[in-house]
């Protein structure tokens, strides 16, 4: 399973018989729109999000299957709210790879989110914070947590983007998880094979 970096939060998962967008960014962004093929998008919260016409839009808790994947949302709180449970974490199992989007919650999970989420092998985690997102240290206090086998850093500062809020730097993440990785344009991801430690992966976008 492949791993592509589109900008802002948004990621694509690229499986054998499967193409999940996962957080979409919107016009605000100011990255343009999103040109790639999907079968399913998902939406981690209730709003701020863009859309990819005539696709398979998931955007609440549940369990799901589609062409083979396991998509599960799973219910946690906003990071704009005190209480009440409007986000969703997703994890998505695609060709026995367990994907987790953390998107925009409000910090570490509790015990039931992190067991309904199961063993991760990437977590796709925002970092740029600023009141938008989680910052450096909230998404490595989320890494830590569930410990995947890769981590990707999103919805950073970056050239072209146009946030509500500017972004942090993601030199910040990758000092607080002491990790200097070079980019590189996608992730392929082997059921079969995972470093023994997590390994932090910089995606450029694509």
């Amino acid at each position: 399973m492949d791993i592509t970096y589109l900008g802002a939060g948004a990621v694509r998962l690229s499986g054998k018989n499967i193409n999940v967008v996962c957080d979409p960014y919107d016009a605000g962004a100011g990255l343009g729109k999103i040109n790639v093929r999907a079968d399913v998008v998902t939406k981690s919260g209730p709003e701020g999000f863009g859309a990819i016409e005539g696709t398979m839009v998931i955007d609440a808790p549940g369990e799901y299957e589609v062409k083979g994947a396991m998509i599960t949302g799973v219910p946690a709180r906003l990071h704009i709210d005190e209480d009440g449970i409007r986000a969703s974490v997703f994890s998505l199992l695609i060709d026995g790879v367990n994907v987790v989007v953390a998107g925009n919650i409000a910090g570490k999970l509790d015990d039931r989110e992190v067991e309904a989420l199961g063993k991760v092998d990437v977590l796709v985690v925002p970092v740029g914070g600023r009141g938008l997102t989680l910052d450096a240290e909230g998404a490595a206090s989320v890494v830590a947590q569930l410990e995947p086998s890769y981590v990707v850093p999103v919805h950073y500062d970056e050239p072209n983007t146009t946030y509500a809020m500017p972004q942090a730097s993601v030199d910040e993440f990758l000092k607080e998880m002491g990790s200097s990785p070079e980019p590189t344009s996608k992730l392929k991801v082997n059921a079969k094979e995972f470093p023994e430690e997590t390994q932090v992966v910089l995606l450029t976008r694509g």
